[in-house]
């Protein structure tokens, strides 16, 4: 390799958005010389990869190993930040769930940044061009059957678990009803829908693979500490990247790809970025842009256990139990979960928690007013031992916001991580809230779960649905964490134009999470891959012109 080429893109970061973007802008013009920069190793070497689940993967060899600040809201701890180091990307480590979150999440970007582009229906052609969904009888204007990504649901891979007839009656006794074929991902996933992941026979797919990197020269265990520019009349010109060795590759355009922590800590290291960390670090400042790093958004996990009344109840119920069925080689495909239900908040209690963040009482137009999925939650029966389920809950519509920042001026340093979890009034009720519900499904006489099944929350001072908010609130401050969707730091509108390009740089874009100004609903694998390759089409438009 020379470093005197000249390459028309040079996209840093290997992770899902800079797999799909390399590979579909090749696809569309096979002269283009692009190279792929990755900070991490070449994983398409390593045996048995697509079989690493997220439990060992988190805090291994093909993680970053990041943690944040001490949280305020959480009791003073650091919370764990996985991030996927290597070609793949967060593919390699994440739990492979799919998930689209609801359409109102997609509307309300379009609206942010004006540009129906970033609506639900602008992204949903890509949403379909990446998948191949498992059922073909499925309505093709809301599924794709012949993308690059395979997808499957608990029934498609035959999974059945002993517990699943009564925990779908329990979550209707409490008014979260059935999916029509318990499909989640259609726009509207309020209800009761089965878990789909993107697992091709249980195998975990890389991005990096699905989206084959044949044709564009990949760099692996290469840092890029920042973006080469230089002055061009009034403006600022990319000129390429170096690397934390001081390789310089001369690139025409910069693609930044390197995940929502990664890319505005390139970007302030390159001086652009809000001019008092720029100085504190003597950076030259480039272009004093304060929102780089800023409007960092994740969703709050809260995971809680449940004892089971009596463990060899239908034969078994844990995957750690000795149900005979379980030996099945289907079970060794996905998750030992049944559903994914997505709930909406009461509104009388969200409309008070929001005039207590925003001073003002809201009108029924305020965007969490509406009817949409604020809640997610998962009852997963592995993990706990064979006498006990494990009930994950996430809150969606973070209102918090938090930032991303720098340790040093060195690219090998982490990032400073502060996500401000639950650092507004609605999110500590949304927590709360959702807490509560699930103690109704779980531990209350409302439902067959409660009555025949679940005995108690498995805690020193077990929750109940006697339980005040000053208690579910200590519970949540103590069990909360990161759902490892880290989002916001570079957003459209503000750092980015809609059309991905860094405002006040010519040749410099951004293609990842960081430009998402709004919380999507979901795991944010499925809104990366048609992010990235509307990106694509982006891109190829406005090279055309």
């Amino acid at each position: 390799m020379s470093n005197t080429t000249l390459w028309d893109y040079l996209v840093v970061g290997g992770g899902i958005a800079g797999s799909v973007v390399s590979n579909q802008l090749l696809r569309h013009d096979p002269t283009l010389k692009i190279m792929l920069i990755e900070a991490g190793p070449n994983t398409h070497e390593i045996k048995d990869i697509e079989w690493l689940n997220m439990e060992s993967a988190i805090g291994g060899e093909f993680d970053w190993g990041w943690s944040t600040v001490p949280q305020a809201h959480l009791d003073n701890r650091s919370i764990v930040s996985p991030v996927g180091k290597g070609l793949g990307g967060g593919s390699i480590i994440n739990g492979a769930a799919w998930a689209r979150g609801d359409s109102v999440d997609y509307d309300i970007w379009s609206e942010l940044v004006q540009d129906e582009r970033w609506s639900y229906e602008g992204q949903l052609p890509y949403m379909r061009k990446v998948e191949t969904f498992y059922d073909e009888t499925t309505n093709p204007e809301a599924h794709g059957h012949d993308g690059p990504i395979k997808i499957q649901s608990v029934s498609s891979t035959n999974r059945s678990f002993p517990l699943r007839e009564a925990l779908l009656e329990s979550w209707n006794e409490i008014g979260e009803s059935q999916l029509p074929g318990f499909d989640a991902n259609a726009g509207k996933p309020q209800g009761v829908g089965e878990l789909q992941e993107n697992r091709d026979e249980g195998r975990r797919q890389l991005a990096s693979l699905s989206y084959s990197l044949e044709g564009i020269e990949v760099l692996t265990d290469s840092a890029v500490a920042k973006v080469l520019t230089k002055k061009a009349g009034d403006g600022i010109k990319v000129q390429g990247v170096e690397l934390a060795n001081g390789t310089q590759i001369l690139g025409r355009e910069v693609i930044l790809s390197a995940g929502a922590y990664r890319t505005p800590q390139i970007m302030m290291l390159s001086g652009i970025g809000p001019v008092e960390t720029l100085n504190k670090f003597d950076i030259p400042v480039l272009l004093d842009q304060p929102w780089v790093g800023k409007n960092f958004h994740d969703h709050v996990l809260i995971p809680t256990v449940w004892q089971l009344k009596d463990p060899s109840a239908l034969g078994g119920i844990t995957k750690e139990s000795d149900n005979p069925i379980f030996k099945g080689s289907q079970y060794s495909l996905g998750a030992f979960i049944d559903f994914y239900t997505v709930a909406s908040l009461p509104k009388e209690g969200l409309a008070v928690a929001i005039e207590k963040d925003d001073g003002n009482a809201p009108d029924s137009s305020h965007p969490l007013l509406q009817n949409r999925a604020h809640t997610g939650n998962l009852v997963q029966y592995s993990g706990a031992g064979a006498d006990a389920i494990i009930m994950t809950s996430v809150v969606l519509i973070n209102q918090a916001r938090g930032s991303v920042s720098l340790q040093s001026a060195d690219i090998n340093d982490a990032p400073l991580i502060d996500p401000n979890f639950l650092g507004t009034a609605v999110d500590r009720y949304a927590a709360r809230e959702m807490i509560r519900h699930n103690i109704r499904l779980l531990a209350s006489n409302e439902t067959v779960l409660g009555r025949e099944f679940i005995s108690q929350e498995l805690a020193k001072n077990p929750l109940t649905p006697e339980s005040s908010d000053e208690e579910i609130d200590a519970r949540v401050r103590e069990a909360a964490g990161g759902c490892f969707h880290p989002a916001g730091t570079a957003s459209m509108g503000k750092v980015v134009d809609t059309s991905l390009r860094v405002k006040g740089v010519s040749g410099l874009r951004v293609v990842d999470t960081s430009v998402f100004p709004a919380s999507i609903s979901a795991n944010l694998q499925l809104p990366v891959y048609a992010l990235a390759e509307q990106a694509a089409a982006i891109i190829v438009g406005d090279k055309a012109s």
